[in-house]
């Protein structure tokens, strides 16, 4: 079975979830972590103990919010471990491309290639389209 670690500075994860969820319905599969909202806070022993919570035969994929972040810097740590896959670059639309294709006959890497492909299609420039279609009406 794959689970699913939102991992963000701040509260960024959550609002994720909460907006996945309404979107989705709810999903057992997936947590956060909300990085750095308290002074005393440790990221490594958050994420030791998401690992250790695991089954040997599940997989973790971990999406962070920005590459080279504390945050991502800290689950690069993990993968060491073949279970864990981490993405970087957490937004809405790649976190619903991964749960609506998720499904035991694709591979995690073939899930994580598809989804991100979809998702960088959904990042576009609106004005651009509009202008467009302007340009395309006068013609």
């Amino acid at each position: 079975m794959r689970q699913y670690l939102l991992a963000s500075h701040g509260s960024l994860s959550e609002g994720l979830l909460d907006s996945v969820e309404m979107i989705l319905g709810k999903n057992h599969k997936i947590s956060t972590i909300s990085a750095y909202k308290k002074g005393d806070y440790d990221l490594n022993e958050q994420l030791k103990s998401v690992i250790s919570n695991i089954d040997k035969d599940d997989e973790l994929i971990i999406i962070s919010d920005i590459f080279g972040g504390s945050v991502n810097n800290e689950c690069m740590k993990l993968l060491a471990d073949d279970r864990v896959h981490l993405i970087s670059g957490m937004n809405l639309s790649l976190v619903i491309e991964l749960f609506t294709l998720d499904n035991d006959k694709i591979s995690t890497s073939d899930l994580i290639k598809k989804a991100l492909k979809d998702s960088k299609e959904s990042i576009l420039y609106c004005n651009n389209i509009i202008n467009e279609e302007i340009e395309d009406e006068e013609f």
